[in-house]
């Protein structure tokens, strides 16, 4: 993901005290939440109803291109 704009990012140590709550929070708002180790985000967590959109969006384009993986790296 090259494009951090939209995600807000947090430090791993202070996401495993507060979950419960980055997890409501995701859920509630819509925003994923970029969790950040050693500086470099790692981790995006995103609302239920988004990853299965993106799911959906990787199978159409694996059937578009059966010969490639259906997913496009980016940083």
């Amino acid at each position: 993901m090259s494009d951090h704009l939209d995600v807000f990012g947090m430090q791993v140590s202070h996401v495993r005290g507060i979950l419960g709550y980055a997890c409501r929070e995701v859920a509630r708002t819509g925003r994923p939440l970029g969790i950040r180790r050693y500086r470099a985000m790692d981790v995006v967590l995103v609302p239920l109803a988004e990853w299965r959109r993106l799911k959906r969006l990787e199978r159409a384009v694996a059937e578009e291109h059966p010969g490639g993986t259906g997913v496009r790296e980016e940083d």
